[in-house]
C-alpha cells in the first residue's frame, strides 16, 4: 500500500477570479464542513474537467458535479443556492458513469439567472476526499488558462495519473444495529449543505451509520454519498448504526433532520396527505345492458369459466425480525420454491414447443441462483433486519442499477430482476398467487398482466383473461393471440365486485362478459363455441382460393411475418403474399450486428418458402430509443416514440441500412422482393434512402425493387400526395398511426384502450392515404393490427385498401369474411365510418350491419 506522499493537481475547472473557500456566503464551505478547496467567481460560462476521471455523481438539478480518480475525490458547485433553480439554466454534457479527460467541458450553465435568481454565482470546488489543499493559483487573480494547476493534495495515486490502490478499511464496530427513520422535511432534498451538516453530526459519534432511501445505500459520513441518494421532500431516510454511540448518533440524526440541517423546512402538518377517493373518469364505458359487462378485444376467442380474481397489492414489507436463523431459513426456502416454479413454468412450455419464451425463464433461474445477488439481503438478515425488507432493498437496488446502465442487454435486465425479486418476496410475505387453487375453467380477473405474467399462465386451467388496465396492442395481447387466450383489456370496474367463482360468458370476439348467465344462455354459447370450431375448420379449407367480393373485386390477403418458420405457416394457411417481414428478428438478442452474409441467408430462405409468385415486403431495420440494440448504443431519449427510431436509424447509421438493402438486393432473384421503409415522415427522408437503395442496386447490377413506405406518422398521411411520386406502394401501420393521431401511448395502462384504430380520425388518414396513392396509380395495404380484426374488414377495402397484411391465424377467416361482402356494400359502409363522430359511433355503425 502506498503513502499518500504524492502531489495530485487540480487544474483550473472554471474560468474567473480564484478566491479563499473562506470567502464563500455560506457556512458550509466557508467553515470547510465539505472540505477544503477554492472558491471561484466566474467570468465564463462552462464548467470543465479539472483532472481526468469519472463522473460519480451529478445532482437532480444539474448544478453539481462530482469528478474522482482513485483516493482523490471533487465537488464542483456552480453558484449557491442554485438548487432551487431546479435544472433551469444548466446544460449536462456528460453523465454519472463517464470517464472523462481533463479540460473537458461537463456543464454549460447561464450566468445571468444565477446572479438574477441565486445567492451568488460564486462556485465552490472542493476536496470532499478529507485532503487538505496547497493553494498555487494566486488569489485573488483572474485566471483562464485550463492547464494552470490551482491546487495540488496530498495522494497515493501515481503523478502519472494511475490510481491509488484500494485502501484497507480499518476495523468495524461491532455491537447491535440500532435503526430509526424519520422523513426528509428540506424542500430540495439533502443537497450539498444539509448534507454536509448531516455527515459532521455522524463523524462526531463513535459508529458506523448508514443511510437509506428509496432502496440505495450510503456512509452517513460521505457528504457525496449523501448527495447521490438524491433524495427529496418527504423521502424516508432510514438510519441503521453499529458501535458504542451508535444509539445516541441515531437520536442526533433524527434531531438534526427534523431541524432542518440550517435550511428552512417544510412542515409535513401544513400539507397533510389526504387519502386520495377515487372518482370515476368522466369518460367511461359501459354495456347498459343488464348482467353484462363489456372490455377491449386484445385476443378473439370465447370461453366459459369461474371468475378468480388476482390482487396484486402487498402488505407493507417491515424490517422486524424473528430472528436472524429463522429469517435466512424463510429467505432461502422462498428461492428454493421460486426456483422450482420457475422450472415447472420451463418444463410446460418445452413440451408445448415453446423454448424460445422458455429461455426468458431460464435467465431468471439464472438470476435468482447468483450468489450476488444473495449476499447483500443475508448480510442485512444476519444483522436482524427482516427477510422480506432486506431482499426488496437489495432487488430494487439491483435493477435500479442495471437500468442506468448504458448497455442495452445489462439495461433490459432490470425487468427480470425486479420479476424474480417480486416472485420471491410473495412467497416470503406469504402471498398466493392462486395457481395451485385455480381449477380447470378459469377465467381470470387482474388489474394488468406484464408479458413474463402471461407466458406464466397455466392454459391447462385458464381458458380466458381479462384486465381492468392495459392494451389491445401491448405485448402481453400479442402473446394472448399467439396462444388462442381469449382476453379482454379495460374491462369494467364492476367486474372487480363480483364474487370468485362467479360463472362468465367470455366474448373476447365481441368484448362482452355476460355475468351469471342461465342455463339455457349457457348452452347457446356453447353452440356458438362449437360452431366457431367448425368454422375455422371451414375457413381453413377454402384458405388457398382467392379473396373476391361477391361483386367481383379481388383483395390480396398477406402475412406478417417474422422468420422462415412464421413464412411457412403462413404459405399452409393460404396467405398470398408477405405485407410486413419485420426484419428485426435478425438483429434483436444478439451481441453484434448480423453480418451482411447473415442477413441475406434468412432473406433468401424466406423468399424461396414464399416463391416468385407470393411478394415479399421486406421492411428496413425498425428499432430505436425504445427497443435498442446492444451494439449500437444510442443516448436515452426523453420520449423515444418521438426520436430517433425507424427509418431515422438508417438515415443516422447508413452503413446499417447499407448493408440490409444490399443483403435484400443479392437475394432477389430468389423470389419477388419489396423494400419498405417505416416511420417516413417528409419528403426528404424518403428521397435519401430511395438514392442509397438506388446507388446499390447499380453497383449490384440488380434490376428495379419495388420500393414503398409504411404510413404510420400524421404527416405522412398528409403529404401523400408528395410521397407518392416517389415510391410504388404505401403500406398502413395502424398501431404506430393509431398512436401519434390520438397522442396516446399504445402501452399505457389507463388510457390504452382509447387508441382505437377505428377511431374516424385515423379511418380518415387512412382515406387521405388512398386517394393519394389513387391519383398517383399506387396502389394502399394495411399491415398493422385493424387489418386483423374482422369487424374492420369491410371499411378497409370500401375505403380503397387492395392489400390486408394480418397475423397468420387470422389469414382463413380474413379471407373468407372478404368473399361474403360486395364492394359496393363496402364503399357505403367506409363512407358512413368516415362520417361517424368518434369510435362508439363506428362500432355501434358495425354492429348494425350484422
Amino acid at each position: 500500500m502506498k503513502d499518500p506522499k504524492n502531489k495530485f493537481s487540480i487544474n483550473l475547472p472554471l474560468k474567473g477570479i480564484v478566491q479563499a473557500v473562506t470567502d464563500l456566503p455560506d457556512p458550509v464551505f466557508a467553515e470547510k464542513m465539505m472540505g477544503d478547496g477554492v472558491s471561484i467567481d466566474p467570468t465564463d460560462n462552462v464548467l470543465y474537467a479539472p483532472f481526468a476521471g469519472k463522473i460519480t455523481q451529478i445532482h437532480n438539478s444539474h448544478h453539481a458535479v462530482t469528478l474522482q480518480q482513485g483516493d482523490v475525490e471533487l465537488l464542483m458547485h456552480i453558484g449557491l443556492d442554485t438548487v432551487a433553480l431546479k435544472g433551469r439554466g444548466f446544460e449536462l454534457h456528460v453523465a454519472e458513469g463517464d470517464q472523462v479527460e481533463q479540460g473537458q467541458p461537463l456543464i454549460t450553465f447561464d450566468a445571468d439567472l444565477i446572479a438574477r435568481e441565486c445567492v451568488s454565482v460564486q462556485s465552490a470546488i472542493v476536496i470532499t476526499s478529507g485532503q487538505e489543499i496547497t493553494t498555487l493559483a494566486p488569489l485573488g487573480t483572474v485566471q483562464t488558462d485550463l492547464n494552470q494547476v490551482v491546487f495540488t493534495v496530498p495522494s497515493s495515486n501515481d503523478p502519472q495519473g494511475t490510481a491509488a490502490p484500494v485502501q484497507e478499511t480499518a476495523t468495524e464496530p461491532t455491537g447491535p444495529a440500532i435503526t430509526g427513520s424519520i422523513k426528509i422535511p428540506n424542500a430540495t432534498g439533502l443537497h450539498a449543505r444539509p448534507a454536509a451538516r448531516l455527515a459532521v453530526e455522524v463523524r462526531k459519534a463513535d459508529a458506523k451509520v448508514t443511510f437509506t432511501v428509496n432502496g440505495k445505500t450510503c456512509s452517513g459520513s460521505s457528504v457525496t454519498g449523501i448527495m447521490s441518494l438524491k433524495t427529496k421532500l418527504g423521502d424516508e431516510l432510514e438510519i441503521e448504526a453499529v458501535g458504542p454511540d451508535a444509539q445516541q448518533v441515531v437520536a442526533d440524526v433524527i434531531a438534526a433532520v427534523k431541524a432542518g440541517l440550517g435550511e428552512e423546512i417544510t412542515s409535513f402538518s401544513e400539507a397533510p396527505q389526504e387519502d386520495v377517493i377515487e372518482e370515476a373518469p368522466l369518460l367511461q364505458v359501459k354495456s347498459g345492458e343488464d348482467g353484462v359487462l363489456i372490455g377491449f378485444t386484445a385476443s378473439p376467442g370465447r370461453a366459459i369459466g369461474k371468475l378468480v380474481k388476482h390482487n396484486k397489492t402487498l402488505p407493507e414489507v417491515t424490517r422486524e425480525s424473528i430472528g436472524p436463523a429463522e429469517e435466512r431459513a424463510a429467505f432461502k426456502a422462498s428461492v428454493k420454491s421460486s426456483i422450482a416454479d420457475l422450472q415447472s413454468i420451463i418444463d410446460r412450455l418445452n413440451n408445448n414447443s415453446q423454448e424460445e419464451l422458455a429461455e426468458v425463464f431460464n435467465a431468471h433461474i439464472e438470476l435468482l441462483s447468483d450468489p450476488e445477488l444473495s449476499e447483500k439481503p443475508l448480510a442485512d438478515i444476519a444483522k436482524g433486519q427482516g427477510a422480506a425488507w432486506s431482499w426488496k432493498l437489495a432487488y430494487e437496488a439491483q435493477a435500479e442499477t442495471l437500468a442506468k446502465m448504458d448497455d442495452p442487454l445489462l439495461a433490459g435486465r432490470a425487468v427480470d430482476v425486479r420479476d424474480i425479486g417480486l416472485r420471491v418476496l410473495k412467497k416470503l410475505l406469504g402471498v398466493d398467487d392462486g395457481g395451485e387453487i385455480l381449477e380447470e375453467g378459469t377465467i381470470l380477473l387482474q388489474e394488468d398482466v406484464t408479458p413474463s405474467e402471461i407466458v406464466a399462465l397455466d392454459l391447462t386451467k385458464i381458458v380466458g383473461l381479462c384486465t381492468t388496465h392495459g392494451g389491445s396492442s401491448s405485448h402481453a395481447a400479442i402473446i394472448a393471440r399467439s396462444n388462442d387466450l381469449p382476453y379482454l383489456v379495460n374491462v369494467e370496474d364492476a367486474m372487480k365486485d363480483l364474487e370468485d367463482g362467479t360463472v362468465l360468458l367470455l366474448d373476447a370476439k365481441r368484448g362482452k362478459i355476460k355475468v351469471s348467465p342461465t342455463d339455457a344462455e349457457q348452452a347457446a354459447f356453447t353452440r356458438k363455441i362449437e360452431n366457431a370450431a367448425k368454422q375455422a375448420e371451414e375457413y381453413q379449407r377454402d384458405a388457398h382460393k382467392p379473396a373476391i367480393t361477391k361483386d367481383g373485386f379481388r383483395v390480396e390477403i398477406a402475412a406478417n411475418i417474422g422468420s422462415v418458420e412464421d413464412a411457412e405457416k403462413a404459405v399452409a394457411a393460404g396467405a398470398e403474399a408477405v405485407g410486413l417481414l419485420r426484419s428485426e428478428f435478425l438483429y434483436m438478442e444478439r451481441l453484434n450486428e448480423p453480418t451482411e452474409e447473415e442477413q441475406a441467408e434468412k432473406v433468401g430462405a424466406i423468399l424461396e418458402v414464399m416463391g416468385k409468385e407470393r411478394p415479399v415486403i421486406i421492411r428496413t431495420l425498425d428499432v430505436g430509443g425504445d427497443k435498442p440494440l446492444p451494439y449500437m448504443p444510442m443516448p436515452h431519449e426523453e420520449n423515444p416514440f418521438l426520436g430517433v427510431r425507424g427509418v431515422r436509424i438508417g438515415i443516422e447509421r447508413p452503413s446499417i441500412l447499407r448493408r440490409q438493402v444490399r443483403a435484400i438486393l443479392s437475394q432477389a432473384h430468389k423470389g419477388h422482393a419489396r423494400i419498405m421503409y417505416p416511420m417516413i415522415s417528409a419528403l426528404d427522408e424518403l428521397r435519401a434512402v430511395n438514392a442509397l437503395v438506388r446507388e446499390e442496386q447499380k453497383s449490384l447490377g440488380v434490376e428495379h425493387v419495388e420500393v414503398g413506405i409504411m404510413i404510420e406518422v400524421p404527416s405522412a398521411a398528409l403529404m401523400a400526395d408528395k410521397l407518392a411520386q416517389e415510391v410504388d406502394f404505401f403500406s398502413i401501420g395502424t398501431n404506430d398511426l393509431t398512436q401519434y393521431v390520438m397522442a396516446i401511448d399504445r402501452g399505457h395502462p389507463g388510457l390504452a384502450s382509447r387508441a382505437d384504430a377505428l377511431h374516424p380520425a385515423v379511418l380518415r388518414m387512412i382515406e387521405l392515404t388512398v386517394r393519394a396513392a389513387e391519383d398517383a396509380g399506387k396502389w394502399v395495404g394495411v399491415c398493422g393490427g385493424l387489418a386483423s380484426q374482422i369487424e374492420a374488414v369491410p371499411i378497409l377495402i370500401g375505403l380503397g385498401i387492395k392489400e390486408l397484411s394480418v397475423s397468420v391465424p387470422a389469414l382463413p377467416e380474413v379471407k373468407h369474411t372478404v368473399r361474403t361482402v360486395s364492394m359496393e356494400e363496402s364503399r357505403k359502409l367506409a363512407q358512413a365510418a368516415l362520417d361517424c363522430a368518434d369510435t362508439s359511433d363506428v362500432k355501434d355503425l358495425l354492429k348494425s350491419q350484422q
